[in-house]
């Protein structure tokens, strides 16, 4: 196991500034602290991309969306679901990387702004997603999207949002495809509920996403440690994931998730779901964040979208 070079100065960089920063921040500090790393780390789209805010019906949760210059009618349309530990992050720490995937990708990005905890916890965030995912779907032609071409797309605790709205709409998903980046599928870890795992153990401090983090993102989603044992919150303990539609799943080598990917991936080929899987050597979590400071990080950005460009192209995804 080796880090990226990139990557290691970033994280000896990181452990400097934790240790001269203040013991003590509010909520609304993380946020914004967590906002303009997002943003330093990442790179700026080298286009222009038209933005327009959406109101969903019903919940207080926004839909920001992404269309690429020359994007003509019926356009697929991905909706993204962001991480954060379902406490952190907005449309505004993702504005570049939106962008970005939307021009790399050659579709909309319908970026969603689901309730954040503690203020809200679970089941809000699925809530607006499963909201999210109607609008879109009855709203999407009238929009010039394509509704055959509709992706899922989550990161971390996004990706668990989007497992669980895959798991909601079956049989009649109305996605084409699910798009997971090192995607949380188990909590039970952080609350005392099932043992870590190997990457849990060997990755627990000091490679960007620490266990001390996921245990208070835990605390914060869920009012209750027994939520842990509810599959739309730890999806790899659900027993009904045959029947959904292609996956994509990618990963960091270093990161306390991985494993959770890998474990993930494998229960669904199992049952027989279409599953690509891939993890990134060097990398660890979050590395679509990392484009801007990192090359392999931006390289693997790249597969992500090229990966999902071709399959959108192909009129089948899987």
């Amino acid at each position: 196991m080796v880090v990226d070079a990139e990557i290691s100065q970033m994280l000896q960089r990181l452990a400097e500034e934790k240790n001269s920063a203040p013991r003590q921040m509010t909520l609304d500090q993380s946020r914004e602290i967590y906002r303009q790393q997002y943003l330093s780390m990442g790179r700026a789209p080298d286009q222009d991309v038209a933005t327009e805010t959406v109101d969903l019906p019903r919940t207080t949760a926004t839909l920001t969306l992404y269309r690429p210059p020359g994007l003509t009618g019926h356009a697929p349309v991905v909706l993204y679901l962001h991480g954060g530990g379902f406490v952190l992050g907005d449309h505004r720490t993702y504005a570049d990387q939106s962008a970005r995937i939307a021009l790399a990708c050659g579709a909309v990005i319908a970026f969603l702004d689901y309730r954040l905890a503690p203020e809200h916890p679970f089941p809000a965030a699925l809530n607006d997603t499963l909201a999210a995912a109607r609008w879109l779907t009855e709203n999407g032609a009238a929009l010039g999207f394509d509704p055959a071409r509709l992706v899922i797309m989550g990161d971390s605790a996004g990706g668990n949002l989007a497992i669980a709205a895959l798991r909601h709409f079956k049989p009649e998903a109305p996605f084409c495809r699910a798009v997971l980046l090192y995607p949380v599928t188990d909590l039970r870890p952080y609350r005392g509920l099932a043992p870590y795992s190997a990457s849990d153990e060997s990755y627990a401090t000091g490679y960007f996403l620490e266990r001390p983090a996921m245990e208070y993102f835990c605390r914060a989603y869920l009012t209750d440690a027994a939520l842990t044992l509810d599959p739309r919150v730890s999806p790899l303990i659900a027993d009904d994931l045959h029947g959904l539609p292609p996956v994509a799943i990618y990963g960091g080598e270093i990161d306390l998730l991985r494993d959770q990917g890998r474990q993930f991936a494998n229960r669904l080929t199992k049952v027989g779901v279409n599953v690509h899987h891939t993890c990134f050597d060097g990398l660890i979590h979050n590395f679509m964040q990392h484009a801007g400071i990192s090359r392999r990080s931006n390289e693997a950005f790249m597969i992500v979208c090229e990966d999902l460009r071709r399959e959108l192209s192909s009129g089948t995804p899987g």
